[in-house]
Order: structure tokens, then C-alpha cells, then sequence
């Protein structure tokens, strides 16, 4: 689903809940959301996979409407309810965002919620290494690129620099949590730090890092992008940016 931003006189940014199109956003001049326009990034691996999970549900008489609901994977949440993989990934985001509020007010006790298990681990990390949240869920906008994005998490590290952290929730069976991390995750938080950047009038590119928690049980896995990689998804997003504009007349 593509998602858009408006930009105020004043400069506040908000989501457009009734902009759903690229046609809609025209009138309205809108910003396309980072991962919008990322969209244009194929993913030849999960293209195939939702079309077999299509395929093999619809094999068993299941409606159309159902299939495109499920096509991206169910998950047992942890009330034991079936929910599509999106609305498990958005309850454990809610709950790292409430955790990392309270942590922001100076409650520092571990999470007990009925998402600790994919809250704690990330949160003792982010206190061991000595982040200090400057916000969670912060919009960031870029007129030049006609795009707006929220960042999962902006911090300060240790030595007082701009790092910019994303929750990714995803499948891990077996392996490192963070070797689920990929390029388009790279440069959703590549332009994001590049927006801060400017924002903050900063003279150094903020570090990024994805954080990969695995559905299954918790597992946490922090991906630190070198900065080549950094600049590699920084002229990816700039290449996604440049065709959505032009493949839907929005320069």
C-alpha cells in the first residue's frame, strides 16, 4: 500500500490517510513515503514466494480477497490469534515504541508486557551501548526529493552522534537475526540519515543500523551499515526516487 505525507506552510508533516494514489498526491501535493517509492526496488525472491502462497491457497478454495490478505505469511500472535505477518510486525513496532517512551521518561525496568520477548532484547542493547533517544516514530521530510519517511528510532550514540535505527520483524529459523537485513533497508534509513543530515545541518552522515527481531522467538540482531554500504543504498533510493517521479508525472 503507498502512503503519502503533506508538509504545511508551518513545516509540521503528517500521513495522509484519504491519499492512497499517485494521482491523488498530485492534486493534493503530497510526498511519496520513502518505502513507497522503494516499491519501485523488485524483489524477484518475495515476488515468487507470494505468488506460490497464492497459488497453493487457492488450490484449496480459498477467495481471492482472503489470498491477497494472507499472501505475505500468517503469524501466531502471543494471544495465540492467527494474524497476517504485517499486523504481528505493527503490535511488536507499538510495543518497542511504548517501551522506548517509558525508557525516554527514565523507567529503565525490563518490559512485561505481553511483547517482552521481542522488546527486552533490543532494549538492553540500546542501554548497554549507551544510545540516548531523541525520538521514536520521528517524521522526516525532503522537499528536493519530494518524500517524507518516519524513523524508527533516532538516537545519539555514546559520543554524542545522530544514529538512526529500523525494526525489521522476519521469519529466522536459522542463522544471525541481522543476515535478514537487505539493501532496500538500507536505503530506506540511507536517505532518512541523509535527511537528519541536512536537517541538523550536521558536518558528518549519521551511522544507521537495522534491527532485525526474529518472529519466532525474540532473537535480535543489530545490522550496522558500513559507509559504503550507506552510500550504495543512499544512490539506490535516489535511482527508486527519480523513476517513481517520472513514471507518475510528479516532477
Amino acid at each position: 500500500m503507498s502512503h503519502f505525507y503533506k508538509v504545511s506552510k508551518s513545516g509540521d508533516v503528517r500521513l495522509l490517510k484519504s491519499v492512497t494514489t499517485p494521482t491523488q498526491a498530485r492534486k493534493s501535493n503530497a510526498l511519496a513515503s520513502v518505502t513507497t517509492m522503494l516499491g519501485c526496488l523488485p524483489n524477484d525472491f518475495l515476488s515468487g514466494w507470494m505468488r506460490r502462497q497464492i497459488w497453493d491457497m487457492a488450490q484449496c478454495g480459498i477467495s481471492w480477497e482472503e489470498c491477497e490478505r494472507r499472501r505475505y505469511g500468517m503469524r501466531q500472535d502471543v494471544d495465540g490469534r492467527e494474524v497476517t505477518s504485517s499486523e504481528f510486525g505493527t503490535s511488536v513496532h507499538k510495543a518497542l515504541e511504548c517501551h522506548l517512551d517509558r525508557m525516554a521518561e527514565g523507567d529503565l525496568s525490563p518490559n512485561n508486557g505481553p511483547y517482552a520477548t521481542y522488546v527486552n532484547p533490543f532494549s538492553k542493547w540500546f542501554r548497554d551501548t549507551g544510545h540516548e533517544l531523541v525520538a521514536a516514530e520521528s517524521i522526516c521530510y525532503c522537499l528536493r526529493r519530494k518524500t517524507a519517511g518516519t524513523i524508527d528510532v533516532l538516537a545519539k550514540d555514546s559520543g554524542g552522534q545522530y544514529v538512526l535505527m529500523d525494526f525489521k520483524t522476519r521469519s529466522v529459523t536459522v542463522g544471525k537475526p541481522e543476515a535478514k537485513a537487505y539493501i532496500k533497508d538500507c536505503a530506506q534509513l540511507a536517505v532518512e540519515a541523509d535527511i537528519i543530515r541536512e536537517r541538523e545541518g550536521l558536518d558528518y552522515m549519521p551511522n544507521i543500523m537495522s534491527i532485525v527481531i526474529a518472529v519466532e522467538d525474540g532473537r535480535t540482531g543489530i545490522r550496522r551499515w558500513t559507509r559504503e554500504q550507506q552510500q550504495h543504498g543512499l544512490d539506490v533510493f535516489d535511482a527508486c526516487c527519480n523513476l517513481y517521479l517520472t513514471k507518475n508525472k510528479m516532477t
